[in-house]
């Protein structure tokens, strides 16, 4: 090959001319290369160092993700389905009104946000509680709503103060009643035998009250009792009122009641103080009839207390009581040409503590087992545990007590007439009772005993 510089003629293959020491061409060309190839390879690297970089990158994204992922699964099935789940109950607030209840589970000093309420709630003992009435969702017009769907989306602030958020919790209220408890009368169809009978009502305070279109309003008091009222009553049979209360964020509740009192051909009514309770086993009975009416007593009384005034029809007299519990008291007007006028009416008689106590007995298991019947009324001292306790068929609530040792159970069921409803079982209470007769409980009959005073048990 020749020199492309002088001319020269040099050997196939050599890299330089030999007169001219110049490159020949295809070692120029090898010289270019070679000094092309770093620069290719300082690129190469750079570019491998990116794509690694880039791949850690990813790859941190995506472990942080799945991190996150994992712990955002298990914060969603602790308080899903795990032991923080969210509770939701009803319940009725004091004031009557309807309510739900959300309770929160988690660690003490944890607080559970609610942007829904711009309210928090401290975890403590493991729970935080909301109560919330169902009348907050609704404003003072419900006219045109019938439900509302409740939605809560509570966060978790952990005391680090670290923020988690929770599973949302969904819920649907119905546009509730306004609140109204009839406390007198107690019942509906109440049979009276005065011209008027109290009216006691409990709704929420600031409520709207109407009697058979009366406006009663202003005698509710700050707790939402309206009982300075009296119910007019005829003697026309059944009286009927209606009841109307309004309380706002509420629908409009109406209770109709009635109030019965005979329709006599002689008018005769009872005083207002004549009361259906007595702790003495004597009580006054005193009120009105016509003048010239005679008065006469069919239950048990003082024969010399009967007094009647034939030109006012003022009459009086001592009615006896000779049980306790229930007595009936019954009496009639007579007058020549008319039908008699028959008043009948129950007083409960119960003694104080003191007077019931005085006569009591020490319990006699084996004795009063054979004598129930004979010892009907007789007051026994009852100390012993609560085994069961339980409503019967007539509404009242039955106790069952061990009136002897876990060795030798002897039992007797006790009608419980005292101001005390709950009971602890295992617990020993300090009974006084008087006898009623016999029950069967768990198919066995046992002596029964109507249960007027009650007190856990002191040993002295």
């Amino acid at each position: 090959m020749k020199c492309p510089y002088c001319g020269n003629s040099c050997a196939d293959g050599s890299r330089e001319c030999d007169v001219c020491k110049q490159p020949l061409p295809s070692s120029a060309a090898e010289t270019e290369e070679s000094a092309a190839r770093p620069r290719r390879s300082a690129f190469h690297k750079i570019l491998l160092v990116l794509c690694w970089i880039a791949c850690f990158i990813v790859l941190g994204i995506g472990v942080y993700k799945l991190v996150f992922w994992i712990d955002e699964y298990k914060i969603e099935r602790l308080y899903t389905r795990g032991a923080y789940a969210p509770t939701l109950g009803e319940m009725q607030l004091s004031d009557g009104r309807n309510a739900h209840t959300v309770v929160f589970y988690g660690k003490d000093g944890d607080i559970i946000y609610l942007p829904e309420l711009n309210r928090s709630l401290t975890i403590c003992g493991g729970i935080a509680r909301l109560e919330i009435a169902d009348s907050e969702w609704f404003g003072s017009d419900v006219s045109e709503y019938d439900y509302a769907d409740v939605h809560f989306a509570p966060i978790l602030i952990e005391e680090d103060g670290t923020e988690t958020q929770l599973p949302v919790i969904d819920y649907t209220v119905n546009v509730p009643e306004s609140p109204l408890t009839v406390i007198s009368p107690a019942k509906d169809g109440i049979s009276v035998v005065t011209s008027t009978y109290p009216l006691e009502l409990q709704v929420v305070p600031g409520s709207s009250v109407y009697v058979n279109g009366e406006d009663l309003s202003d005698r509710v008091d700050r707790s939402g009792v309206l009982d300075d009222t009296r119910l007019s009553v005829q003697p026309i049979g059944d009286n009927s009122y209606t009841i109307i209360v309004r309380t706002p964020s509420h629908k409009e509740t109406r209770r109709d009641i009635t109030v019965y009192r005979a329709a006599f051909d002689i008018n005769i009514e009872l005083d207002e103080n004549v009361s259906t309770t007595s702790s003495d086993a004597q009580m006054t009975v005193s009120g009105t009839t016509e003048p010239g009416a005679m008065i006469s007593v069919d239950t048990d009384y003082i024969a010399e207390s009967l007094q009647v005034d034939m030109t006012t029809g003022r009459f009086s007299f001592i009615a006896k009581f000779s049980q306790f519990g229930n007595n009936v008291v019954r009496f009639r007007a007579t007058m020549e040409g008319r039908a008699d006028a028959v008043i009948s009416f129950t007083v409960n008689y119960k003694p104080t503590l003191g007077d019931y106590a005085a006569g009591a007995w020490k319990m006699d298991y084996d004795q009063l087992r054979l004598y129930f019947e004979q010892w009907h009324g007789k007051v026994f001292r009852c100390v012993g545990t609560i085994v069961d306790s339980f409503t019967g068929e007539d509404g009242y609530q039955y106790l069952v007590m061990n009136v002897g040792s876990d060795s030798e159970k002897k039992l007797v069921v006790l009608q419980n007439y005292s101001t005390i409803s709950s009971f602890n079982t295992g617990t020993t209470y300090d009974i006084y009772a008087d006898v009623t007769g016999r029950y069967m409980y768990n198919a066995e009959y046992y002596p029964m005993l109507a249960a007027r005073y009650i007190d856990v048990y002191e040993p002295k």
